[in-house]
Protein backbone atom coordinates (compact mmCIF):
# COMPACT_ATOMS: atom_id res chain seq x y z
CA UNK A 1 0.00 0.00 0.00
CA UNK A 2 3.25 2.40 0.70
CA UNK A 3 6.99 2.54 0.20
CA UNK A 4 9.55 2.46 2.21
CA UNK A 5 10.07 6.15 2.00
CA UNK A 6 6.04 6.79 2.37
CA UNK A 7 6.31 4.77 6.02
CA UNK A 8 9.43 6.54 6.92
CA UNK A 9 8.16 9.93 6.12
CA UNK A 10 4.95 8.72 8.29
CA UNK A 11 7.14 7.64 11.35
CA UNK A 12 8.94 10.67 10.97
CA UNK A 13 5.87 12.51 11.59
CA UNK A 14 4.83 10.76 14.64
CA UNK A 15 8.28 11.03 16.62
CA UNK A 16 7.77 14.52 15.24
CA UNK A 17 4.86 15.17 16.91
CA UNK A 18 6.04 13.94 20.05
CA UNK A 19 8.47 17.04 19.97
CA UNK A 20 6.27 19.29 18.98
CA UNK A 21 2.54 18.16 19.86
CA UNK A 22 0.79 20.70 17.91
CA UNK A 23 2.33 19.27 14.73
CA UNK A 24 -0.05 15.99 15.72
CA UNK A 25 -2.90 16.94 13.42
CA UNK A 26 -0.48 16.72 10.16
CA UNK A 27 0.82 13.53 11.21
CA UNK A 28 -2.86 11.71 11.83
CA UNK A 29 -3.97 13.64 8.78
CA UNK A 30 -0.60 11.50 6.60
CA UNK A 31 -1.81 8.43 8.79
CA UNK A 32 -5.51 8.41 7.69
CA UNK A 33 -4.99 9.78 4.09
CA UNK A 34 -2.10 6.59 3.76
CA UNK A 35 -4.64 4.08 4.82
CA UNK A 36 -7.66 5.77 2.06
CA UNK A 37 -9.68 6.97 5.24
CA UNK A 38 -11.78 10.74 5.35
CA UNK A 39 -10.34 10.94 9.00
CA UNK A 40 -9.05 10.35 11.58
CA UNK A 41 -8.77 11.45 16.04
CA UNK A 42 -6.01 11.01 18.73
CA UNK A 43 -8.24 10.63 21.53
CA UNK A 44 -6.30 11.35 25.00
CA UNK A 45 -8.26 10.70 28.24
CA UNK A 46 -7.82 12.47 31.65
CA UNK A 47 -10.14 12.22 34.92
CA UNK A 48 -12.71 14.01 33.10
CA UNK A 49 -12.99 11.67 30.09
CA UNK A 50 -11.64 11.58 26.62
CA UNK A 51 -11.82 14.31 24.55
CA UNK A 52 -10.72 14.80 20.68
CA UNK A 53 -7.59 16.27 21.29
CA UNK A 54 -6.00 15.90 17.87
CA UNK A 55 -8.52 14.76 15.05
CA UNK A 56 -8.88 15.65 11.30
CA UNK A 57 -12.79 15.52 11.66
CA UNK A 58 -14.47 18.55 10.40
CA UNK A 59 -15.14 20.92 13.19
CA UNK A 60 -19.16 20.56 13.13
CA UNK A 61 -18.71 16.95 13.52
CA UNK A 62 -17.00 16.74 16.85
CA UNK A 63 -19.30 19.95 17.53
CA UNK A 64 -22.21 17.92 17.09
CA UNK A 65 -20.70 15.08 19.02
CA UNK A 66 -20.54 17.05 22.22
CA UNK A 67 -23.16 19.59 21.83
CA UNK A 68 -25.99 16.34 20.97
CA UNK A 69 -24.70 14.58 23.92
CA UNK A 70 -23.78 11.69 21.23
CA UNK A 71 -20.28 10.99 23.41
CA UNK A 72 -23.28 9.47 25.54
CA UNK A 73 -23.99 6.71 23.37
CA UNK A 74 -20.35 6.51 21.48
CA UNK A 75 -20.59 2.26 22.10
CA UNK A 76 -17.65 2.43 19.60
CA UNK A 77 -15.00 4.44 22.18
CA UNK A 78 -16.75 1.98 24.87
CA UNK A 79 -15.62 -1.08 23.26
CA UNK A 80 -11.78 0.27 22.42
CA UNK A 81 -11.31 1.14 25.71
CA UNK A 82 -12.23 -2.52 27.01
CA UNK A 83 -10.12 -3.97 24.58
CA UNK A 84 -6.53 -5.38 24.25
CA UNK A 85 -3.56 -2.38 24.46
CA UNK A 86 -1.79 -2.51 20.53
CA UNK A 87 -4.08 -4.82 18.73
CA UNK A 88 -5.83 -3.18 15.62
CA UNK A 89 -9.06 -3.99 15.40
CA UNK A 90 -11.82 -3.85 12.23
CA UNK A 91 -15.32 -2.13 11.94
CA UNK A 92 -16.92 -5.56 11.88
CA UNK A 93 -15.27 -5.77 15.57
CA UNK A 94 -16.32 -2.64 16.87
CA UNK A 95 -19.07 -1.02 14.75
CA UNK A 96 -20.99 -3.80 14.25
CA UNK A 97 -21.26 -5.45 17.36
CA UNK A 98 -23.61 -4.37 20.15
CA UNK A 99 -24.12 -1.55 17.50
CA UNK A 100 -26.33 1.29 18.93
CA UNK A 101 -28.99 2.29 16.83
CA UNK A 102 -29.44 5.71 18.19
CA UNK A 103 -25.05 6.66 17.70
CA UNK A 104 -25.12 4.50 14.54
CA UNK A 105 -27.89 6.07 12.76
CA UNK A 106 -27.88 9.86 13.87
CA UNK A 107 -24.39 10.67 13.82
CA UNK A 108 -22.26 8.23 12.54
CA UNK A 109 -24.26 7.11 9.35
CA UNK A 110 -24.94 10.86 8.90
CA UNK A 111 -20.91 12.23 8.58
CA UNK A 112 -19.96 9.19 6.74
CA UNK A 113 -17.84 7.28 9.44
CA UNK A 114 -19.56 3.66 9.08
CA UNK A 115 -16.09 2.02 9.35
CA UNK A 116 -12.60 2.46 9.91
CA UNK A 117 -9.86 0.86 12.39
CA UNK A 118 -9.51 1.18 15.87
CA UNK A 119 -6.67 0.79 18.25
CA UNK A 120 -5.92 1.15 21.89
CA UNK A 121 -2.49 2.96 22.41
CA UNK A 122 -2.23 2.80 25.97
CA UNK A 123 -4.12 2.15 29.55
CA UNK A 124 -4.56 3.71 32.46
CA UNK A 125 -5.36 7.40 33.61
CA UNK A 126 -4.16 9.00 30.40
CA UNK A 127 -5.44 6.24 28.38
CA UNK A 128 -5.11 7.07 24.71
CA UNK A 129 -6.33 5.85 21.29
CA UNK A 130 -6.05 6.12 17.56
CA UNK A 131 -9.25 6.38 15.03
CA UNK A 132 -8.88 6.11 11.55
CA UNK A 133 -12.55 6.32 10.09
CA UNK A 134 -14.18 5.89 6.27
CA UNK A 135 -17.38 5.91 5.01
CA UNK A 136 -16.39 2.75 2.92
CA UNK A 137 -16.87 -0.72 3.82
CA UNK A 138 -14.80 -3.01 4.15
CA UNK A 139 -12.44 -0.82 5.40
CA UNK A 140 -9.90 -3.00 7.38
CA UNK A 141 -8.60 -4.84 4.47
CA UNK A 142 -5.43 -7.07 5.70
CA UNK A 143 -2.94 -4.56 3.80
CA UNK A 144 -4.47 -1.55 5.98
CA UNK A 145 -4.43 -3.65 8.77
CA UNK A 146 -0.99 -4.53 8.65
CA UNK A 147 0.11 -0.99 7.91
CA UNK A 148 -2.16 0.59 11.10
CA UNK A 149 -0.35 -2.47 13.27
CA UNK A 150 3.46 -1.44 11.86
CA UNK A 151 2.73 2.42 13.01
CA UNK A 152 1.25 1.31 16.61
CA UNK A 153 4.57 0.85 18.72
CA UNK A 154 6.24 3.83 16.80
CA UNK A 155 2.99 5.87 18.15
CA UNK A 156 3.43 4.45 21.32
CA UNK A 157 6.70 5.28 22.06
CA UNK A 158 5.99 8.60 20.41
CA UNK A 159 3.80 9.10 23.23
CA UNK A 160 5.45 7.89 26.08
CA UNK A 161 8.15 9.92 25.08
CA UNK A 162 5.60 13.32 25.05
CA UNK A 163 4.90 12.01 28.66
CA UNK A 164 8.52 12.82 29.40
CA UNK A 165 9.05 15.86 27.46
CA UNK A 166 6.17 17.18 29.70
CA UNK A 167 7.22 15.89 33.11
CA UNK A 168 10.64 17.20 32.09
CA UNK A 169 8.64 20.77 31.24
CA UNK A 170 6.54 20.40 34.76
CA UNK A 171 9.72 19.75 36.55
CA UNK A 172 11.56 23.13 34.68
CA UNK A 173 8.64 25.17 35.48
CA UNK A 174 8.87 24.16 39.25
CA UNK A 175 12.21 24.69 39.26
CA UNK A 176 11.98 28.03 38.28
CA UNK A 177 9.62 28.57 41.00
CA UNK A 178 11.81 27.64 43.56
CA UNK A 179 14.54 29.59 42.30
CA UNK A 180 12.36 32.75 42.56
CA UNK A 181 11.45 32.29 45.88
CA UNK A 182 15.02 33.15 46.92
CA UNK A 183 16.03 36.59 47.79
CA UNK A 184 19.59 35.88 46.75
CA UNK A 185 20.81 34.87 43.13
CA UNK A 186 20.91 31.61 42.40
CA UNK A 187 22.83 30.00 39.89
CA UNK A 188 22.37 26.28 38.56
CA UNK A 189 25.61 25.08 37.12
CA UNK A 190 26.47 21.96 34.96
CA UNK A 191 29.41 20.37 33.55
CA UNK A 192 32.55 22.64 32.75
CA UNK A 193 30.74 25.42 34.82
CA UNK A 194 27.90 26.08 32.03
CA UNK A 195 25.32 27.90 33.59
CA UNK A 196 21.81 25.78 33.39
CA UNK A 197 19.50 28.39 35.30
CA UNK A 198 19.62 31.36 37.03
CA UNK A 199 16.85 33.18 39.07
CA UNK A 200 16.06 37.09 38.69
CA UNK A 201 18.09 38.01 41.63
CA UNK A 202 20.83 36.42 39.46
CA UNK A 203 20.14 38.27 36.58
CA UNK A 204 20.06 41.67 38.21
CA UNK A 205 23.49 41.01 39.28
CA UNK A 206 24.98 39.82 36.22
CA UNK A 207 22.92 43.01 34.34
CA UNK A 208 24.93 45.35 36.54
CA UNK A 209 28.62 43.72 35.77
CA UNK A 210 29.39 44.91 38.99
CA UNK A 211 32.34 42.25 39.41
CA UNK A 212 29.93 39.15 38.52
CA UNK A 213 29.15 38.04 35.02
CA UNK A 214 28.06 35.17 32.41
CA UNK A 215 30.38 34.76 30.07
CA UNK A 216 30.46 32.25 27.28
CA UNK A 217 27.69 30.51 29.07
CA UNK A 218 30.15 30.49 32.38
CA UNK A 219 29.60 31.86 35.53
CA UNK A 220 32.99 34.16 35.66
CA UNK A 221 34.55 37.05 37.52
CA UNK A 222 35.84 40.73 36.47
CA UNK A 223 38.76 40.17 38.53
CA UNK A 224 41.57 37.49 36.98
CA UNK A 225 42.44 36.31 40.40
CA UNK A 226 39.06 35.64 41.61
CA UNK A 227 38.19 34.10 38.52
CA UNK A 228 40.52 31.66 39.02
CA UNK A 229 39.15 31.11 42.68
CA UNK A 230 35.86 30.60 41.18
CA UNK A 231 36.46 28.33 38.52
CA UNK A 232 38.40 25.84 41.11
CA UNK A 233 35.32 26.29 43.29
CA UNK A 234 32.92 25.00 40.72
CA UNK A 235 34.93 22.42 39.64
CA UNK A 236 35.13 21.18 43.23
CA UNK A 237 31.31 20.51 43.36
CA UNK A 238 30.67 19.59 40.34
CA UNK A 239 33.82 16.66 39.87
CA UNK A 240 35.47 16.65 43.07
CA UNK A 241 39.38 17.20 44.60
CA UNK A 242 41.45 14.84 43.85
CA UNK A 243 40.12 12.63 46.36
CA UNK A 244 37.22 12.55 44.11
CA UNK A 245 34.93 14.27 46.43
CA UNK A 246 32.38 16.86 45.80
CA UNK A 247 32.99 19.90 48.11
CA UNK A 248 31.42 23.07 48.83
CA UNK A 249 33.44 26.28 49.13
CA UNK A 250 32.81 29.82 49.93
CA UNK A 251 34.28 32.82 48.79
CA UNK A 252 34.29 36.54 48.10
CA UNK A 253 33.69 38.45 44.80
CA UNK A 254 35.50 42.27 44.60
CA UNK A 255 33.34 44.69 42.96
CA UNK A 256 34.69 47.82 40.78
CA UNK A 257 32.21 49.59 42.38
CA UNK A 258 33.63 49.71 45.46
CA UNK A 259 30.49 48.25 47.06
CA UNK A 260 30.92 45.63 49.75
CA UNK A 261 32.11 42.84 48.26
CA UNK A 262 29.08 39.39 46.90
CA UNK A 263 29.72 36.74 49.48
CA UNK A 264 29.28 33.60 47.08
CA UNK A 265 28.75 30.00 48.74
CA UNK A 266 29.17 27.25 45.85
CA UNK A 267 27.93 23.50 46.68
CA UNK A 268 27.53 20.59 45.52
CA UNK A 269 23.40 19.55 44.06
CA UNK A 270 22.83 16.08 45.22
CA UNK A 271 20.06 13.90 43.76
CA UNK A 272 16.84 13.49 45.96
CA UNK A 273 16.79 10.13 45.72
CA UNK A 274 20.36 8.24 46.84
CA UNK A 275 19.43 5.20 44.90
CA UNK A 276 19.05 7.01 41.76
CA UNK A 277 21.68 7.13 39.18
CA UNK A 278 23.66 10.40 38.88
CA UNK A 279 23.50 11.07 35.37
CA UNK A 280 25.15 14.52 35.54
CA UNK A 281 26.77 16.81 38.15
CA UNK A 282 25.18 19.52 38.72
CA UNK A 283 26.15 23.06 41.63
CA UNK A 284 24.49 25.75 42.76
CA UNK A 285 25.87 29.18 43.37
CA UNK A 286 24.35 31.16 45.91
CA UNK A 287 25.24 35.20 45.72
CA UNK A 288 25.08 37.74 48.67
CA UNK A 289 24.86 41.01 48.00
CA UNK A 290 25.58 42.61 51.45
CA UNK A 291 24.09 46.03 50.20
CA UNK A 292 21.44 44.30 49.60
CA UNK A 293 19.26 44.97 53.35
CA UNK A 294 16.51 42.88 54.12
CA UNK A 295 13.51 44.14 55.56
CA UNK A 296 10.35 42.48 56.73
CA UNK A 297 7.19 43.22 55.57
CA UNK A 298 4.95 45.77 58.23
CA UNK A 299 1.81 42.84 58.38
CA UNK A 300 4.39 40.05 59.13
CA UNK A 301 5.70 41.88 62.04
CA UNK A 302 1.80 42.33 63.20
CA UNK A 303 0.71 38.81 62.51
CA UNK A 304 3.80 36.78 64.34
CA UNK A 305 4.27 39.26 67.19
CA UNK A 306 1.00 41.08 67.02
CA UNK A 307 2.42 44.09 66.94
CA UNK A 308 0.75 47.09 66.25
CA UNK A 309 1.31 49.90 62.89
CA UNK A 310 3.20 51.94 64.95
CA UNK A 311 5.17 49.34 66.47
CA UNK A 312 5.90 47.72 63.54
CA UNK A 313 7.56 51.25 62.09
CA UNK A 314 9.74 51.41 64.83
CA UNK A 315 10.85 48.23 64.74
CA UNK A 316 11.76 48.65 61.43
CA UNK A 317 13.27 52.04 61.60
CA UNK A 318 15.26 50.23 64.52
CA UNK A 319 16.33 47.82 61.89
CA UNK A 320 17.87 50.35 59.34
CA UNK A 321 20.25 51.72 62.58
CA UNK A 322 17.92 54.64 63.62
CA UNK A 323 18.47 55.63 67.01
CA UNK A 324 15.73 56.58 69.30
CA UNK A 325 15.89 60.41 68.70
CA UNK A 326 15.93 60.14 65.21
CA UNK A 327 12.94 57.56 65.24
CA UNK A 328 11.14 60.33 67.48
CA UNK A 329 11.68 63.10 64.67
CA UNK A 330 11.05 60.95 62.12
CA UNK A 331 7.78 59.88 63.20
CA UNK A 332 6.82 63.52 65.10
CA UNK A 333 6.36 61.78 68.51
CA UNK A 334 7.56 62.31 71.88
CA UNK A 335 10.83 60.19 72.63
CA UNK A 336 9.07 59.11 75.86
CA UNK A 337 5.99 57.67 73.31
CA UNK A 338 8.85 55.81 71.32
CA UNK A 339 10.70 54.20 74.31
CA UNK A 340 7.05 53.06 75.24
CA UNK A 341 6.46 51.81 72.00
CA UNK A 342 10.26 49.79 71.52
CA UNK A 343 9.46 48.54 75.62
CA UNK A 344 6.43 47.02 73.95
CA UNK A 345 8.21 45.42 71.16
CA UNK A 346 10.72 43.58 73.27
CA UNK A 347 7.98 42.11 75.17
CA UNK A 348 6.14 40.87 72.67
CA UNK A 349 9.18 39.56 71.12
CA UNK A 350 10.55 38.42 73.74
CA UNK A 351 13.96 40.48 73.13
CA UNK A 352 15.68 42.66 75.95
CA UNK A 353 18.26 45.02 73.85
CA UNK A 354 17.99 46.54 69.81
CA UNK A 355 20.88 43.96 69.29
CA UNK A 356 18.66 41.34 70.20
CA UNK A 357 15.80 42.58 68.14
CA UNK A 358 17.87 43.37 64.87
CA UNK A 359 19.15 39.42 64.93
CA UNK A 360 15.32 38.45 65.12
CA UNK A 361 14.75 40.58 62.35
CA UNK A 362 17.25 39.81 60.00
CA UNK A 363 16.07 36.08 60.44
CA UNK A 364 12.57 36.41 59.48
CA UNK A 365 13.69 38.45 56.01
CA UNK A 366 12.76 35.51 53.67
Amino acid sequence: MVTVDEFSRLVSGIYAAAVSPEDWQAAIRDIHRALGGTGGSLLVGDPRGMSFQNSTLPAAVLESYVAEGYYRLDYVLAAIEQGPVGVVRTGPEVVVANRDPDFYVGWMRPNELEDGLFVRLSDGPRSSHLLVLSPTSPFGTPERVKLMSGLVEHLRQALRTQGRLEALSDRAVETAGALESVRHGVVVLARDGLVVNYNSAAERIFRTRDGLMTRSGRLAGNAAHFDRELSLAIDNALTGTHSTIRTGSSLTCPRPSGKRPYVIHVSPSHRRNADEPLRRPMALALIIDPEDEPEPDHRLLQRLYHLTRAEADIAIRVLHGAGLKEISEQLSISLPTVRTHLQHIFDKTDTHRQAELVRLLLALSP
